[in-house]
């Protein structure tokens, strides 16, 4: 078996491969739901191959029962497992929903609620179903896209705060991200905008939603001459854009399905960052503004992002920023020329005539109100933007709102390093499960490998002989390291390629197929050359690691403006050849581990397996609190650390 481990090493990793360029097409194809019946209809066949030759007719028959009615009913349109009940509760009606490789997309027969209407309103909205993707972020479409007098209410809502000082007779421009079922375009249009651009990463919503199943409801919106809807991540847009605007509106755009599960690797966002805020203010036009909703809690981070674009541009951002809040939402203002008294003077008397409360604007000296938000004061926001020294502000915060960046883009990951083990964080919203599922993961992983990898040879009667130890390590250090440098790379080429998904396809395709040729090729080694051969590519690996967490974010800033194409083009050439050396260190170290101590390789194997999930979720922690090149040096640290072990197991000498 240990003779043919490069085969079957290399048959594991180009089969993981061609899964990740067959998941999304399946996700959009078949939905989730048919995807993993594919996935059984694989086990199943795999069944099949180890069937006794006897009863091998017999097991293929029962295998194509068992999957040919449900998975024809799936692509058949009659969905038999679709999700009835979604994170604890059973919805309204659903009147359409669709699934697509990154999301699941539902629209209910329920009217969406305001986020932040004026309690100044007294009259009739216009009527709206609810729009959400994976069961949490919500969304509104608007019937008949709001006509006129229809979508009058939205003039009094906080989101709109921006158009109210941008409004004039011959129109403006403004840029929507992440317009969903397109509540803020029609916003824009409500204050006369002539020129309306959207960008939504989500083609459902786009062209299954607004462009088919409710063109009519929403009247057409996204097909209107003055509006221009693109299927793009809206950070890719802006950076790629020759065109400046008006105003540029991001509310309330995220989702926590990632969060709430744990998934830290996929709650990341570039759309707050700021190079992203840097990337707005250079798009805008000279008295132009962003606009961007956020929860209470987070508003503060928003503020350290724009003192952070601000700064690298020579202005004052005490000058250039303006905060206004309703209940628990916060509307942040960002001007790129300073505002005018006049401005100031309008948008004081707004918050007063709509029931809003102005936490800072140039100039002014506000009134500071009694807490309402755990962890932020309202008077927060003026002494941040006022403070002598913010940094020293920022340091002495209970949450962590420093400026999040493209390297460590964590926005919605506000607990501070020495807070993280206490259970009053761990518990509290979906933020703090997130985290503590992430510290559950890791210690659940802990605990098996100690319970039934080192416990096992350490109670032993027969020890496996000296060294083994150090072969444990070995293993051990390839799975961590291997994720290490994985999801730095999987999260940096995020921004390069558009969304989290097409990183993680291709990224995982390009090292996995790597790893898969590099297997292959190092079956041709001679086994009294394979030490020296492993121990020299650890070491490329460990150098290439470093090189590339310098090198990948400004590659990534030089080919972010080309086509998909060569963007995927970039990434492949840089995972390509890290794959292919890291394909090596794992059959070669069993060829020799066969040689040394034979009776360990199975449990060599489950350690390496183990800290692979192990690796992932320190590469995770490694991230959220000292970013992806941090993590990208631990990774090359641990392959050095690989290489240390190699040299020095019993039994095996490199030569000089």
């Amino acid at each position: 078996l240990t003779a043919a481990i490069n085969s079957l090493y290399a048959a594991d990793l180009l089969g993981a491969a061609a899964g990740c360029v067959a998941l999304v097409p399946l996700l959009n194809l078949v939905g989730a739901s048919g995807t993993v019946m594919a996935a059984v209809a694989l086990c199943c066949a795999a069944c099949v191959c180890f069937a006794p030759d006897a009863s091998r007719r017999h097991a293929r028959g029962a295998a194509a029962l068992l999957l040919a009615v449900p998975l024809g009913a799936q692509l058949a349109g009659a969905d038999p497992f679709d999700i009835v009940t979604t994170k604890g509760f059973t919805p309204d009606k659903v009147m359409f929903s669709k699934w697509n490789s990154f999301s699941r997309v539902a629209v209910y027969d329920r009217p969406h609620q305001d986020w932040s209407l004026s309690p100044k309103f007294t009259g009739q909205r216009a009527p709206s179903v609810a729009m959400d993707i994976d069961a949490n972020a919500s969304t509104p479409i608007i019937r008949h896209g709001g006509r006129p007098g229809e979508a009058a209410y939205l003039r009094y809502e906080l989101t709109a705060l921006a158009y109210h000082l941008s409004e004039r007779p011959a129109g403006f421009s403004a840029l929507v991200i992440g317009p969903g079922g397109g509540r803020d375009v029609v916003t824009a249009l409500v204050f006369g905008a002539h020129r309306v651009e959207g960008v939504e990463i989500n083609p459902i919503i786009v062209r299954d939603v607004m462009l088919d199943r409710f063109r009519e409801y929403s009247g057409d919106l996204y097909a209107d001459p003055r509006v221009a809807v693109h299927v793009e991540d809206g950070r890719s847009y802006v950076r790629r854009s020759a065109d400046r605007f008006d105003v540029i509106q991001a509310s309330l755009v995220d989702t926590w399905a990632a969060t709430t599960a744990g998934a830290f690797t996929l709650t990341e966002n570039s759309l707050y960052t700021a190079e992203a805020f840097g990337d707005y203010l250079d798009h805008l036009t000279a008295d132009g503004m962003l606009t961007v909703t956020r929860w209470m809690t987070e508003g503060l981070r928003l503020v350290t992002l724009a003192q952070a674009a601000c700064a690298q541009r020579g202005l004052d951002p005490a000058r250039h920023i303006a905060v206004v809040h309703h209940g628990t939402v916060v509307n942040f203002l960002l001007k790129r020329s300073p505002f005018t008294q006049s401005e100031v003077a309008r948008l004081q008397r707004l918050s007063a005539e709509l029931g809003f409360t102005l936490l800072y604007a140039p100039g002014l000296a506000l009134p500071q109100e009694p807490n309402r938000t755990p962890g932020v004061q309202p008077g927060d926001y003026q002494d941040l933007i006022t403070a002598a020294d913010p940094a020293a502000f920022v340091a002495r915060h209970p949450l962590d709102i420093r400026a999040t960046t493209d390297d460590r883009p964590f926005f919605f990951y506000l607990t501070r390093l020495r807070d993280q083990l206490d259970p009053g964080v761990l518990s509290k919203g979906p933020y703090g499960s997130g985290l503590a599922a992430l510290f559950t993961l890791f210690a659940v992983s802990a605990v098996l490998v100690a319970l039934f990898v080192v416990g096992p040879l350490v109670l032993a009667a027969e020890r496996p002989g000296p060294g083994w130890s150090l072969w444990l390590g070995y293993f051990s250090a390839l799975g961590a390291g291997f994720m290490l440098i994985e999801v730095a790379l999987l999260q940096h080429f995020v921004l390069l390629l558009g969304h989290p998904v097409y990183s993680l396809t291709v990224t995982l395709f390009c090292l996995l197929l790597g790893t898969g040729l590099g297997s292959m090729a190092s079956r041709r080694m001679p086994l009294e050359s394979v030490g020296r051969f492993v121990f020299g590519t650890l070491g490329a690996v460990a150098l290439l690691a470093v090189v590339a967490a310098f090198a990948v974010p400004r590659v990534i800033e030089l080919a972010i403006a080309a086509p998909l194409a060569a963007r995927i083009a970039v990434a492949a050439a840089v995972m390509l050849p890290m794959g292919v050396l890291m394909g090596v260190a794992l059959p070669g170290g069993m060829r020799l581990l066969d040689r040394a101590r034979p009776q360990i390789v199975p449990w060599s194997w489950a350690m390496n397996g183990a800290f692979s999930v192990v690796g992932a979720t320190c590469a995770i922690f490694v991230a959220m609190n000292w970013g992806f090149t941090a993590t990208l040096l631990t990774g090359a640290a641990v392959y050095a650390l690989a290489a240390v072990l190699l040299r020095r197991v019993r039994g095996f000498r490199l030569p000089a």
